[in-house]
């Protein structure tokens, strides 16, 4: 009974420890700025989103601007649009651009998910949402530059920059904005986590508790003592190693996974493109973390099983002392 016991909490220590590693890396991605745009900063150089940035900046600016122009300027603007698009990834203003995206991208989901537990968007709406409003205002700047340098630049530049704020403000990126979850041309769905393989109330509820992992540390290391405390003398190297052998175990499922995260399959075009940039982006972030825990988690089956043979070999353990008084 107390080898039962003791097992069962090394089995709970070592799922809380792991639990505990990946509720703080995840803490720190979703409610810091800092580890998300080291990690999806350089997808601003993935070749095949700095192509397809550009195209949908064109595509917003070509469908939106002119509605938000006076009829005669819409000529104008639109000879100007695809020029500046194709400029755009190598402008020394990007990176800067890029960062705000990332930043607006990330609070964006943490409002969408917040909203989520708040039954005021679908589940659908609470998937991570590229907000591209910063990269459309640079866009939109290196346009109403061009159009300065033309016959009628002076009338036709401020009327760009106000159809640009018109559009951004009537695009938003509040996810209450709309019935839909806020559905904006400036906000393009990942569709990560795909919201037909995970369940996203359960994701809003997990990104809502990551700030708990502190508790689950402390509770992993009380339940580690219990469990060798519950352990027979003989059986403590065997608490240690269903432990280890838990955590071991986790670590090896968690680094399958992310091997094996992929786009939605329905995605294409910038979606597909910034989706699959991310996700590489996760993988390589979260990866070492896995590897923490296969390496940790064997360390301690390996200290388990030498304190296992320790106690076995000790003499004047409780089998010699019974043997010495059937002896006797």
């Amino acid at each position: 009974m107390r080898t039962a016991l003791s097992i069962l909490l090394a089995v709970l220590a070592g799922l809380l420890a792991a639990l505990s590693l990946v509720g703080a890396r995840a803490e720190a991605l979703v409610h810091t700025p800092e580890p998300l745009q080291r990690i999806a900063g350089p997808m601003s150089e993935d070749p095949e989103l700095r192509a397809a940035l550009p195209e949908e900046v064109d595509r917003i600016v070509s469908e939106q601007l002119p509605e938000a122009v006076p009829s005669f300027l819409r000529d104008g603007v639109g000879d100007l649009v695809s020029a500046a698009a194709d400029g755009l990834v190598t402008d020394e203003r990007f990176p800067g651009a890029w960062a705000e995206t990332l930043e607006q991208t990330r609070t964006d989901w943490v409002s969408r998910l917040a909203a989520l537990q708040q039954g005021q968007v679908p589940a659908e709406a609470a998937t991570l949402h590229l907000q591209l409003a910063p990269i459309l205002d640079l866009g939109v700047d290196r346009i109403a530059a061009s159009a300065e340098t033309l016959p009628g630049g002076s009338v036709l530049a401020p009327a760009v920059r106000e159809g640009a704020d018109r559009i951004v403000s009537e695009g938003g990126t509040d996810p209450g904005a709309g019935p839909d979850g806020g559905a904006s041309p400036l906000a393009v769905d990942l569709t990560v986590p795909d919201p037909e393989t995970v369940p996203m109330d359960a994701v809003a509820w997990t990104v809502g508790n990551l700030y708990r992992w502190p508790w689950l540390a402390g509770t992993s290391a009380v339940l580690v003592l219990l469990a060798l405390m519950a352990a027979p003398r003989r059986r403590k190297g065997t608490a240690l190693i269903v432990a280890g052998v838990t955590v071991l175990a986790l670590g090896a499922a968690a680094r399958w996974g992310l091997q094996r995260l992929a786009p939605a399959a329905d995605l294409d075009g910038i979606a597909r493109a910034a989706a699959a940039s991310l996700l590489e982006g996760v993988r390589g972030y979260a990866m070492p973390d896995t590897l923490l825990l296969v390496v940790g988690g064997g360390v301690v089956a390996v200290l388990g099983l030498i304190t296992a043979l320790v106690s076995g070999a000790r003499p004047g353990t409780d089998g010699t002392r019974r043997s010495e008084a059937g002896a006797r």
